[in-house]
This record gives structure tokens, C-alpha cells and sequence, in this order.
């Protein structure tokens, strides 16, 4: 439960008094002025140094909005925050109610330091003063997030004292507020959103008889993530893959390889991935394994190891159960009329093909791809082309 203040009606006046005055002020500093660091460094520390954790000098440390060594008054309260650090937010500062103090940021070494400020801003800006020490407020601008879910982040130059310091959010304008705070930090990396992973069902690939590529879209969002897919026959799938592990705060593309299946039938998945901040589940996708036998399979991949005058050919083939000879078609135009070597291949499952082409000429762009035969169908890849240097 955060403290409350409710002060006696004295200290009321006085601060209805200096909330007129830090009106003017707030008005005159945000619109004309630059922000400068606030207070005066000094080497002596505060009342209630000797509880405040001072941390090495470099150190990265940072300080939770919704922490019970926080001051919350007025209309300022904590919010749930599935991407927020702690799993919370402080909402509601300002609107010449709410305030938000940080009471313990403990400092070895006085004078200037950076603050990173995290937080949260769905309107397009919002405006803070923030004052350290008790000293007058400094004007700060918080530039929208994209909402009120998405982290970001500014930094201010603020002057600490040895020991502990406090540092105050407040808006002493009415029906203006501040953004939502997540955390204050100094020498740390820039704040970070987290929360539950958040998953894509992608289409599968390499299709053949009794195998198949299941695909998805990962984002770990910012904590240690393991994921697999489900699959099966029914929407109740039955299967899964062998977890994997992914970290980071950006979509990732996954995918896992399946077999044992069997021929042309029609099969359900979907990705599942699980972290600290809870579990996701993909929408269910579907594909059709092929049947036992049939026309090749062939796909054109890009040209490799290209020099003055040679190249590798390359593609991808499924025999499709039966005796398929396979090559590449290459040339100035996509009429092409030179032929690699045929290779012969067999079974059920995709294989990479290669080839090598000499005496090309510089400078030149050449087309090509692949062609599969077997005895129920020829199929050829896409054309590709390739420029020798």
C-alpha cells in the first residue's frame, strides 16, 4: 500500500500557494526555456542516509514508480502494466493532484547525473515538472510512446546530493497530467518493454509426403522465452515440437521440422510460446501433407560463389516418392539454352541441389532454373538471374 499525505490545513494554504506560483513558473520555463539541472551539489547527506542503499558510483540502478519507498498523493495511484518492468505502473500524476516522489535515490558521489525516466504516453505530448531536493521544478516534455502499454523513454541532468534524495513528479495545472511512470534509472540501458511473448502462425513449408516446415513469428518482449508447436490431425493436435529458447524484444521468425506424418492428409498447428508475464498461443493454421507419389517438387534458389566466369546453381527438390532427374537451365535470356549435367534423385523429402556453370562471361547477366522429371510430370522453378562482376 503506497503512503498518502494528507497535510493539515495550514500546510494546505502553503501549498495551494506554491502551486500558483509553480504555475507561472511551469508556463514560463516550458515554453522559454531549456532545462538546466536543479539544486546545489553538496557533500552532506540527508536525514535519512543512513536506510538509503548508496550504490557504487557507475553502477546501473534503478527505482520502481510503484515501489513502497515511493510517495503517491492525491489522484496518483498504481496500474497494472503487463509491459512494464515491475509488472506495474503509477498513473494520474498531476492535474494539480497527483504527485509521485521516488523518496530513496541513494548517491555516493554529489553533483550532476543523468536520470532515465521510463514511461508511458499515448497522447501525442505530455508536459512534468520534476523537483529534486525540494527545490523548484524542472519543466520536462514527454513525447508520446505510440499508447499507454508502450514503454519509452527521456533523460534529464538532475544535481544529488550525498545519500538519499528525493525526485518529485507533479503538473500543477489543472486538467493537464503527466505520463505514466514505469521506472527511474541511472547507468542503465535504455528502458525496455516486457511482458508476455507475442506470437504469429505463419504459413507451413516444405510440404512433402510425410514431413513439413512449421513457421511462426516470435517476439520474446524482453524476457527469456521458450516456444514449440502444436499440431495434430484436429484442433485438439495431440503433437509437439521440442521447445526452443529465444530472448530479445523484437519478432523473430521460428520455425521446426516435422515428420513422421502421413501422405495427403490435412493437418492443424499452431505456435505456443511461454515467459515470466504468461503464455500465448498462435491462431491454428493448416496444411496437406502430398500424396505418396506424384510430379516433382522443385524450387529455384539464388546463385552463389558468382565470379567473372563461373557460378553455383542452386535449388531445392522433392523427388515425390519417385525416380526424378533433375537440373538447371542457364542462360543469357530466358530462353536459356545451356543444361547442366542431370543428376538422378529419389524418395520423399527435400533436398538442396547444386551445379556448377564455367565459362560465362564478365559482366553479364545470366538466367536460370531448375527442372524436375519423373515419370508422373516435369516441373520447373522460377527463373532467377545472376550478374558476373
Amino acid at each position: 500500500m503506497k503512503k498518502q499525505m494528507n497535510p493539515p490545513s495550514k500546510a494546505h494554504l502553503l501549498r495551494n500557494a506554491l502551486i500558483l506560483l509553480s504555475l507561472v513558473t511551469f508556463n514560463q520555463e516550458i515554453f522559454c526555456q531549456t532545462p538546466t539541472p536543479t539544486g546545489t551539489p553538496s557533500a552532506t547527506p540527508s536525514p535519512t542516509a543512513s536506510v538509503c542503499p548508496r550504490p557504487t558510483p557507475g553502477t546501473c540502478v534503478s527505482y520502481e514508480a510503484e515501489s513502497d519507498d515511493n510517495t503517491l498523493t492525491g489522484s496518483a495511484f498504481v496500474l497494472s502494466c503487463p509491459t512494464c518492468s515491475g509488472g506495474f505502473k503509477v498513473g494520474y500524476v498531476g492535474n494539480n493532484s497527483g504527485t509521485l516522489q521516488f523518496d530513496a535515490v541513494g548517491i555516493v558521489v554529489p553533483g550532476a547525473h543523468t536520470v532515465t525516466i521510463c514511461y508511458l504516453n499515448g497522447d501525442p505530448v505530455r508536459y512534468a515538472l520534476l523537483s529534486v531536493n525540494g527545490n523548484q521544478g524542472m519543466p520536462l516534455t514527454f513525447p508520446s510512446t505510440g499508447s499507454f502499454q508502450t514503454v519509452g523513454s527521456i533523460q534529464a541532468t538532475v544535481v544529488l546530493n550525498t545519500g538519499c534524495n528525493t525526485l518529485e513528479f507533479y503538473n500543477p495545472i489543472v486538467g493537464s497530467w503527466t505520463p505514466d511512470f514505469d521506472l527511474i534509472s541511472f547507468n542503465c540501458p535504455t528502458c525496455t518493454s516486457i511482458g508476455p511473448p507475442i506470437v504469429t502462425t505463419n504459413p507451413a513449408t516444405l510440404i512433402a509426403s510425410f514431413s513439413a516446415t512449421l513457421n511462426g513469428s516470435l517476439n520474446p518482449h524482453g524476457l527469456p522465452t521458450t516456444f514449440h508447436f502444436e499440431y495434430g490431425t484436429t484442433t485438439s493436435y495431440g503433437l509437439t515440437t521440442s521447445p526452443q529458447s529465444r530472448s530479445g524484444n523484437t519478432p523473430q521468425n521460428v520455425s521446426a521440422n516435422v515428420s513422421s506424418l502421413m501422405a495427403n492428409r490435412v493437418y492443424h498447428f499452431r505456435i505456443v510460446a511461454s515467459n515470466a508475464r504468461g503464455t500465448r498461443f498462435g491462431a491454428d493454421r493448416t496444411f496437406t501433407t502430398l500424396g505418396l507419389t506424384g510430379p516433382p517438387v522443385v524450387r529455384t534458389d539464388a546463385a552463389t560463389n558468382v565470379a567473372s566466369h563461373s557460378a553455383t546453381l542452386n535449388g531445392l527438390l522433392d523427388p515425390h516418392g519417385l525416380s526424378t532427374t533433375v537440373s538447371f537451365q542457364y542462360g543469357r535470356t530466358t530462353n536459356y539454352g545451356s543444361t547442366t549435367p542431370v543428376q538422378t534423385q529419389n524418395g520423399n523429402t527435400y533436398r538442396n541441389i547444386h551445379a556448377n556453370i564455367s565459362g560465362l562471361i564478365s559482366n553479364r547477366t545470366y538466367h536460370f532454373r531448375i527442372k524436375g522429371t519423373n515419370m508422373a510430370g516435369t516441373r520447373f522453378g522460377g527463373d532467377r538471374t545472376f550478374t558476373t562482376p
